[in-house]
């Protein structure tokens, strides 16, 4: 099953998960329309010395055939199994520029802003190449924008088409499924249900749920990131929860608690049908090649009749 697991859950990695996500989305560090959309002149040549600061874009950098390129990595970079013997240079919030130093690159690929890094790029004059990927419509950007980049436009074409095919291929799956009202938990922290983070229709999530037959109970909300107040979540009657804990190693002990912390609302139909699913897929949250991964684990959780019995076949 999608959701077994054998270690203790990591708080420091929760907390430095969640406020990535947070710093990049909700804060809003992300590049102006059509900024993400240039590639800088000054990269006339396939760069051979790549430094990569966000998971998906080192996932898409391998997928189109340059992994062996990247030199360093975040500490988040967890896929393919071959980025395991690549350099570490920190994260979004805390990027080790002396190790970026170190490895003298001659581009750096970011997500959003990362004004750290961005400015140590200008000043160390190093190309730096900018991608906004949070819609399905910026993922699939990112990826033309990266293969232009890598001189690798016939491959990330054929990437692109292969994603959207997949998922066309869902929608058609799904598309005489009854669409379930969704709560959807991208953070939780604690146990007290006093912070429940939470997802707007312009979050690419939002849009695989919709792909796999459901329908975010917030889809309406302006922010692509939010915080859930009890009272909207109550009102909202969500059919289905689905709490995600990318990346994390919860014992079957943990999973529990966690599922019984959702007996605070008793009244929610979700709760009352024993709906509720955890998803720890590393890839969970990550908006690159593996979305169609991510929309078909959602498919599992809305509608296992269908997919899990089709997945046995």
């Amino acid at each position: 099953m999608f959701h077994s697991v054998t270690r203790k859950p990591s708080h420091f990695f929760r907390l430095v998960f969640f406020l990535t996500v947070y710093v990049l989305v909700a804060l809003g560090c992300r590049p102006q329309k059509g900024e993400e959309t240039k590639v800088s002149p000054e990269i006339l040549s396939q760069p051979q010395r790549i430094i990569s600061f966000a998971p998906n874009i080192t996932e898409t950098v391998f997928a189109l055939g340059c992994g062996d390129r990247l030199v360093g990595v975040t500490d988040f970079c967890d896929y393919p199994p071959e980025v395991a013997t690549i350099k570490r240079v920190g994260g979004h919030i805390n990027p080790d520029l002396e190790t970026v130093a170190m490895l003298k690159p001659d581009l750096i690929f970011v997500q959003g802003l990362h004004e750290k890094v961005a400015t140590f790029a200008e000043q160390n004059h190093i190309p730096i190449v900018r991608v906004n990927m949070d819609t399905l419509d910026t993922i699939d950007e990112g990826i033309r924008i990266i293969g232009e980049t890598l001189h690798r436009k016939e491959e990330a074409d054929q990437l692109r088409s292969r994603i959207q095919s997949e998922l066309a291929a869902l929608r058609k799956e799904t598309e005489q499924l009854p669409k379930l009202r969704v709560l959807v938990i991208t953070t939780r922290l604690t146990h007290d249900m006093n912070n429940l983070y939470t997802l707007g229709g312009a979050s690419f999530i939002s849009e695989l749920l919709e792909i796999a037959g459901g329908e975010n109970i917030f889809h309406d909300a302006h922010q692509a990131y939010l915080e859930a107040s009890k009272e909207s979540v109550v009102a909202r009657a969500p059919e289905v929860i689905i709490e995600f804990h990318a990346g994390e190693k919860l014992s079957e002990e943990d999973q529990q608690r966690f599922r019984e912390d959702w007996q605070t609302f008793a009244s929610l139909p979700a709760v009352q049908q024993n709906r509720i699913y955890l998803v720890m897929e590393s890839h969970a949250l990550r908006p690159g090649p593996r979305i169609a991964e991510i929309a078909r684990i959602l498919a599992r959780c809305l509608h296992p009749e269908r997919f899990t019995a089709a997945e046995r076949s």
